[in-house]
């Protein structure tokens, strides 16, 4: 991030401010009357007035009324802002302070694991046998979670398609593996299926994180499936065991198959088994626009324990140290940062604006555009599907939201006058609803640049166009 267009505009409003004093003193010493001249179409002004060249002094003039509202719009709250177009700064304020960012830390995870992993990356949910299918029948059958969090039942999936902010986004459908296992010959398994999540550990949710927190975010596994939620939707209460709840959804999908299948279980695959059916998830840039556009914590969490497994510890503590390793050595300013879970569902999570703006910045190269593509977007996905209606925001802002209480932030590109990049975070005594509003009130502000409140008396008005001659030669308006 550069601040030369800053001093650039600075230097533009005192040219401004010289400008329109000599143009006033100007007008005050016009003369009172001028002899006749012959007939012209030009204007009165100068081929070098400031009104040939607005843009510039807009852009001035605008950047320190957008400073000015941005302020004035944080209500006396803990703040961070910045905003930039393609010259540099145009507001800013603390943004080196680090503050509770919620889910915009999420723009961290996702930036490391595109990076860690590549865009090529899926996870792949395993079924394996002791030996291959002899007669139709494996005595047990194991279920090999590899950390996908989009592992979804049939009735799970046709539920997000209902809610706007998971709506249009990607799943990996449970049910296809129970096709495949049947297709693959599969007729009866008297041992049962075998849930193993073995390869992360199985601390289920983050230390730092309140009661209340557990209550809203199933507990993390490398074998999940609806989000650890049980019931056939996962509407049911929190699965104790995820792996095992993996297990009796699968089981209940392949009985409706007419598949044979004991009581499923949870354990660990023998050494020695063979492959006999597979489900890919989807490509990692698509499980990113998951993560980002619905803001989906579980998802968060079971990247970051991935990039903790390939760093040789599938743990969050791992996970989040690997992060922050990857985020620096791409030259994002990780000194203030904080991170103790890569959702931002804990409190003492810390982040400034000056970071989450250099990995927006990051995603406009092209190895990291997949970060871009998957933010929500207002009035059309994820967690602003439903925000900025009828507005000209829709279709024109993509951002990471986030929000706790006492949490407000928002982060991402916006498209007016020109495209903007911009990092607002709140911290203060507030509920959803005001954090919310504070957002999108700043956010309105700034799809605003470089609109101000001037209008055409930023200079002195050029003298008016010498009318063609109409009136008697005494008169003095001519």
């Amino acid at each position: 991030m550069t601040n030369r267009g800053a001093v650039v505009r600075r230097v533009l409003v005192a040219i401004l401010a010289i400008a329109a004093t000599l143009a006033i003193i100007g007008s005050l010493q016009r003369p009172a009357a001028a002899p006749p001249r012959a007939r012209t179409n030009a204007l009165g002004s100068s081929l070098w007035s400031m009104r040939r060249t607005p843009q510039p002094v807009t852009d001035a003039v605008g950047a320190q009324h957008l400073q000015a509202a941005l302020q004035s719009q944080t209500n006396g709250n803990r703040a961070c802002f910045v905003v930039q177009d393609d010259l540099g700064l145009l507001a800013t304020a603390n943004a080196d302070q680090a503050l509770t960012p919620a889910s915009t830390i999420k723009l961290l995870t996702a930036t490391a694991a595109l990076d860690t992993l590549g865009p090529n990356f899926h996870f792949t949910t395993k079924a394996r046998a002791s030996a291959p299918p002899r007669n139709g029948s494996v005595d047990h059958l194991y279920l090999l979670g590899d950390g996908d969090p989009l592992l979804a039942t049939p009735e799970r999936i046709a539920q997000d398609q209902l809610d706007p902010d998971t709506a249009g986004l990607p799943s990996t459908p449970l049910a296809t593996l129970a096709d495949h296992i049947k297709a693959a010959g599969v007729s009866e398994i008297p041992g049962g299926v075998v849930g193993v999540d073995s390869r992360y550990d199985r601390v289920r949710y983050v230390p730092e994180w309140p009661a209340s927190t557990r209550a809203a975010i199933g507990p993390i596994g490398a074998l999940t499936v609806n989000d650890g939620f049980s019931g056939v939707a996962g509407t049911g209460a929190v699965a104790s065991d995820p792996a095992l709840n993996a297990a009796t959804e699968l089981t209940r999908l392949l009985t409706a198959r007419g598949v044979k299948v004991g009581t499923p279980s949870r354990g660990d695959p023998p050494q020695d088994s063979a492959d006999v059916a597979s489900i890919d998830s989807p490509l990692l840039p698509m499980v990113l626009t998951e993560m980002l556009s619905a803001s989906d914590n579980l998802s968060a969490e079971m990247l970051v324990r991935e990039l903790g497994a390939s760093a040789g510890e599938g743990t969050t503590t791992k996970g989040t140290q690997a992060t922050l390793a990857t985020v620096k050595h791409l030259g994002i300013p990780t000194a203030t940062v904080t991170m103790v879970d890569g959702s931002g569902l804990s409190s003492t999570d810390a982040v400034p604006c000056v970071t989450l703006q250099a990995v927006l910045e990051l995603s406009h190269q092209p190895k990291f555009a997949p970060i871009r593509d998957a933010l929500a977007i207002a009035g059309q996905r994820g967690t602003l599907a439903t925000r900025f209606a009828n507005t000209a925001l829709v279709a024109n802002l993509r951002a990471k939201t986030g929000t706790l209480t006492g949490v407000s932030g928002l982060a991402g590109f916006l498209t007016s006058d020109r495209p903007l990049t911009f990092s607002i975070l709140l911290n203060g005594a507030f509920g959803e609803a005001t954090a919310f509003a504070l957002r999108e009130t700043m956010a309105t502000t700034i799809a605003g640049f470089p609109r101000t409140t001037l209008g055409p008396n930023l200079v002195p008005a050029p003298n008016a166009p010498i009318p063609p001659r109409a009136c008697p030669r005494v008169e003095p308006a001519c």
